[in-house]
C-alpha cells in the first residue's frame, strides 16, 4: 500500500446545511494499477472542551496516519461553545452537539457510499475520541445501542460503534464539572444551571456506573501520566469501578502526544485499535 505524506483529507463532505455540518474523509491508497481496496469506518472526535479554538483541522496528522494504516477515517466538526446555538436562541450547545452526533452518523455513511462506493468494509464503525471528543465517543456509543437492526454497509445505513478508544476523555462529566477543568468547559457545555438530569445523561461515567453498556462493544481508555488538562485520576478511578473498560495509564505522556504520531505514545494508540483489515 502507498502512503501519502500530506495530512490534507481526501474529501469534504458536507452532512447538514448549517456550519458546522462538515466532515473531512481520508481515504487508504491503492497501489499503481490496483482498485480502490474497501476498509474499515473510522470516526476520528477532536477535543478542546467543546469550544470554538480548536476544530476537526487539529486531528489532520492522526488521521492520516491512521489511514496509512489502512482505515477510511472520518473527522467531522460538531456544534462548540460560541457557536451557532446563540442563533438559536438556546442557552447551552449541548442539544445541537447531540443533534450533530445523531445526524452525521447516519448521514455520513450514506454519503460516502454515494461518493465512494464500496469502499467501506464494516457497517459498525470504530470511535476514537481526544479529551472532550473522548466524551463524545463514549456518549455516541451509549446512545446508539439500538441502532443494529438494518445495518449494511452496502445501503449505508450505520450500525453501533464495535470499538470506542478514549484518548484522555473528559469521561466523567460530573467530576470535571465539580473540578471545574477548562476553565468551566462542563457549564459551557450544559449551561450553568442545566436542567435535572442533563448531566447525568451526557455524563459517560454516570451512565456506565448505572449500568448502561454499549452491545458488543470494547471500551478502551489511555490516558498519559503527565496530562494537566484532564488528570490521568479521572480515568483510573473510573476504571477502578468498572471492571469492563480497560484503563491503559501511559507514563511520561502529557495530554497531546496522544493525538501526535509522532510521539512516543503513538505505538500504544495503534495498540489499542483492533485490526483495519
Amino acid at each position: 500500500m502507498l502512503t501519502r505524506s500530506s495530512s490534507l483529507p481526501d474529501l469534504v463532505l458536507r452532512w447538514a446545511d448549517h456550519d458546522d455540518g462538515m466532515a473531512d474523509v481520508w481515504l487508504p491508497a491503492r497501489g499503481f494499477g490496483t482498485a480502490p481496496a474497501p476498509a474499515p469506518l473510522l470516526y476520528a472526535l477532536h477535543g478542546g472542551f467543546w469550544g470554538s479554538e480548536f476544530d476537526r483541522r487539529h486531528l489532520r496528522p492522526l488521521a492520516r496516519a491512521l489511514c496509512d494504516q489502512g482505515w477510511v477515517v472520518v473527522v467531522p466538526e460538531y456544534a462548540r461553545a460560541a457557536g451557532r446555538h446563540m442563533a438559536a436562541g438556546l442557552a447551552a450547545p449541548w442539544p445541537l452537539v447531540v443533534d450533530d452526533l445523531r445526524m452525521l452518523r447516519h448521514r455520513v455513511p450514506q454519503l460516502l457510499a454515494e461518493v465512494a462506493p464500496g469502499r467501506i468494509t464494516d457497517h459498525r464503525p470504530v470511535l476514537v475520541g481526544h479529551s472532550a471528543g473522548g466524551q463524545l465517543a463514549l456518549w455516541w456509543a451509549l446512545d446508539q445501542t439500538a441502532d443494529t437492526e438494518g445495518a449494511d454497509a452496502g445501503t449505508g445505513v450505520a450500525g453501533p460503534p464495535r470499538h470506542v478508544l478514549g484518548l484522555a476523555p473528559v469521561a466523567d462529566m460530573t467530576r470535571a464539572r465539580a473540578e471545574h477543568l477548562g476553565d468551566g468547559a462542563v457549564e459551557a457545555l450544559l449551561g450553568s444551571n442545566p436542567c435535572a438530569g442533563l448531566v447525568e445523561a451526557a455524563d459517560p461515567a454516570a451512565r456506565m456506573r448505572a449500568g448502561e453498556w454499549p452491545a458488543e462493544c470494547t471500551i478502551i481508555v489511555l490516558h498519559g501520566a503527565d496530562d494537566h488538562a484532564v488528570p490521568l485520576v479521572h480515568s483510573t478511578d473510573l476504571g477502578g469501578e468498572l471492571s469492563a473498560l480497560d484503563v491503559r495509564p501511559l507514563p511520561e505522556v502529557e495530554h497531546f502526544a496522544l493525538i501526535d504520531p509522532l510521539s512516543s505514545a503513538w505505538p500504544y494508540v495503534f495498540a489499542a485499535l483492533p485490526p483495519a483489515i
